[in-house]
């Protein structure tokens, strides 16, 4: 079952990323809690995804997550796929760390994360972060000005 739902996961992430036009890379900061961690993570990675002139965006994120200090914050490694506006998303994906194999779902927007992490083997992290992702919509196609034909002069 478990296989199932990584395979479903990955294959998910893959085509939203196939379908996007723009990756860019980023970094972040996290304060993780739970039952198991407490502390901060450097979050380094990269999104690619596809963003409309109206706001609408959907992609993928691959992101690696190291424990900076002390603390039992332990390194791990997600990929997500992200849909929604370019100010608040949606991300849902999976990731493998210290503590295997988990979930992992929250929003994100321009600067900020907030989440949680469900591990198979039992047990949640939640999360909370800035980073440095900022989008630049397209701009809106504009549609061509006609003018009218001349007028031909009337005999009169």
């Amino acid at each position: 079952m478990k296989r199932m739902m990584t395979i479903a996961a990955v294959t998910a992430c893959l085509a939203s990323a196939a379908m996007a036009n723009d990756t860019k890379g980023f970094v972040g900061l996290n304060w993780t809690f739970g039952p198991g961690a407490s502390g901060l993570e450097g979050v380094f990675g990269a999104m690619n995804y596809d963003l409309d002139p109206d706001g609408d965006i959907n992609g993928a994120k691959l992101s690696l997550h190291l424990g900076i200090g002390p603390g039992p914050v332990q390194g791990k490694i997600k990929l997500t796929g992200v849909a929604g506006q370019d100010n608040a998303m949606a991300e849902l994906g999976m990731g493998y760390g210290s503590r295997g194999w988990f979930g992992t779902g929250g929003l994100m927007g321009e600067h900020w994360t907030v989440g949680g992490d469900l591990f198979f083997q039992g047990g949640w992290e939640g999360f909370g972060g800035i980073h440095s992702l900022q989008f630049d919509r397209p701009k809106a196609p504009t549609a061509p000005v006609l003018e009218p034909p001349p007028q031909e002069a009337q005999p009169g």
